[in-house]
């Protein structure tokens, strides 16, 4: 069956049988975030699709569940499923049982991080992307942030209380540089994500849209000019890589790309 639409010029909605309040509700939400990030570069157009389960197999590689973003031959896509699965929350409510009680509903919490995948959108289309995986989800977490704060800044605390939580999980693996190389699991991604949120909350807070514009300027970025830059702007960050077992920025190959 084809999908439904809910046009806009820049976040298209397309969504499964039965998902018109949700698509809504989510296009809303991304659409919300959408003026903090105009002054900065032009905004591309990026397709919002909220799928069934049947769809998403359908069209898709990966697992149902998790929101992520694509950037493929017919533009920038964000995916998000059209109900969470019950596999995938308990599995989230497995990881999260030794802290207590969450700060929230984990389904909004998931939700709420799609805009996480919406700044990812961005860096691909303002050239932002610098191939190294701990850069550029610390950069996503800045943009997402930078977006929450200047919009919608009542979801910004609700991010920060998610992170703080999360950041008390005792995950096995905590080196960034098996970070990068995508070996852990998803304690230690749920870890890792806290840490960069909280620390570019903290870059956010204390120099605004500084990083924004001093990453505009130098794009496109790489892994080497990325991390340079970012340790010319902020020294301190030397000290927060020490705290994952390194002197500096992981060595190796470029992570490779997400999506399909």
């Amino acid at each position: 069956m084809a999908l439904e639409a809910l046009p806009h010029p820049l976040l298209p909605a397309f969504f499964s049988p039965g998902g018109a309040l949700r698509a809504s509700a989510l296009q809303d939400y991304l659409l919300s975030l959408a003026p903090a990030y105009a002054p900065y570069a032009p905004l591309p157009r990026v397709r919002l699709f909220v799928l069934s389960e049947k769809d998403w197999r359908a069209r898709l590689p990966y697992p149902y569940g998790l929101p992520f973003q694509h950037a493929g031959p017919e533009g920038l896509a964000l995916y998000a499923p059209l109900t969470y699965p019950e596999r995938l929350l308990h599995r989230l409510r497995e990881v999260l049982l030794p802290l207590g009680p969450p700060p929230g509903e984990i389904p909004a919490f998931l939700d709420l991080n799609l805009g996480h995948e919406y700044a990812h959108a961005l860096q691909v289309a303002w050239r932002l992307r610098a191939g190294a995986r701990w850069l550029d989800e610390f950069l996503a977490n800045y943009l997402f942030l930078l977006g929450l704060k200047g919009k919608r800044p009542e979801l910004a605390q609700d991010l920060l209380r998610w992170s703080q939580h999360l950041a008390r999980l005792n995950p096995e693996r905590k080196s960034l540089s098996l970070y990068e190389r995508r070996r852990g699991n998803l304690e230690s991604a749920l870890w890792f994500q806290a840490h960069f949120t909280l620390k570019a909350w903290e870059v956010l807070e204390k120099d605004g849209d500084r990083l924004l514009k001093s990453f505009l300027a130098a794009a496109p970025l790489d892994r080497r000019k990325g991390h340079r830059l970012l340790l010319a702007l902020y020294p301190d960050l030397k000290t927060w890589f020490a705290a994952f077992g390194l002197k500096g920025a992981p060595e190796g190959p470029p992570s490779p790309q997400p999506g399909p």
